[in-house]
């Protein structure tokens, strides 16, 4: 059974990233930073990680449309159509934070995973995390970093670091290139001194926990979404 949501944003973002804003559900039930919920189209159900932090009196989502994916189409044509409400399930997801780690925090995304780690980020700084916080974006082209600005304000205070990676060459970017997990391990030696948190593709957050293990780190101080819905085969 589904929980009705008014519509309160849908609206276009940057670079083709829709805002999704919703009011709470009733019967109201918590959820945690980190966590998604599933959206109702026809006879089909969606996942998308919520990009605010508990607390606030909405739910928000970052959509963008995939290329050659009739599920995204569907998804596309359903939020154009300017509904009024919608149905969702949630909390969902195991990987999350409803309590401050006692380590710092590594938070990494690929691409639109950026929405969940944005719930992780703003729930660590609303409490006044007293750790380190280090947030790496990695991206194709400059113009996915639709949430630039933001980071780069938010990463003012004295204990945030904020790493934009992109991995095409652009002459126009004057920032880090490469891969996000590279750029992660560079910066950071001390890997088994952190929680991570990595939200991407499957292959990415495989490749990114491949690329650690290898030198030392141990997987159990990682987490992700993927664990769960794409197990690696043992």
């Amino acid at each position: 059974m589904g929980l009705a949501c008014q519509v309160l944003v849908n609206a276009a973002l940057q670079n083709g990233v829709r805002r999704l804003v919703l009011s709470l559900p009733e019967p109201l039930s918590a959820f945690s930073a980190g966590q998604y919920l599933s959206l109702t189209v026809g006879e089909k159900a969606f996942p998308f990680s919520i990009a605010n932090a508990p607390g606030a009196d909405h739910l928000e989502l970052h959509i963008k449309a995939t290329e050659n994916s009739a599920d995204s189409a569907l998804v596309e044509q359903f939020l154009d159509g300017h509904p009024s409400s919608v149905t969702i399930a949630y909390p969902l997801g195991n990987c999350f934070l409803n309590q401050l780690p006692e380590q710092p925090v590594i938070l990494i995304a690929a691409a639109t995973g950026i929405t969940q780690i944005k719930s992780l980020f703003d729930w660590l700084i609303t409490q006044q995390y007293a750790q380190k916080v280090h947030l790496y974006w990695g991206v194709v082209t400059p113009e996915e970093l639709y949430l630039d600005d933001y980071f780069k304000t938010a990463a003012a205070g004295p204990n945030i670091t904020y790493t934009p990676v992109v991995s095409r060459d652009d002459t126009n970017w004057l920032g880090r290139t490469g891969l996000v997990g590279e750029a992660v391990q560079h910066d950071l030696k001390n890997l088994n001194d952190h929680l991570i948190f990595v939200s991407g593709s499957p292959g990415m957050v495989y490749g990114t926990l491949d690329l650690f293990t290898a030198t030392g780190f141990d997987a159990k101080n990682m987490r992700s979404d993927v664990f769960d819905y794409a197990p690696r085969a043992l």
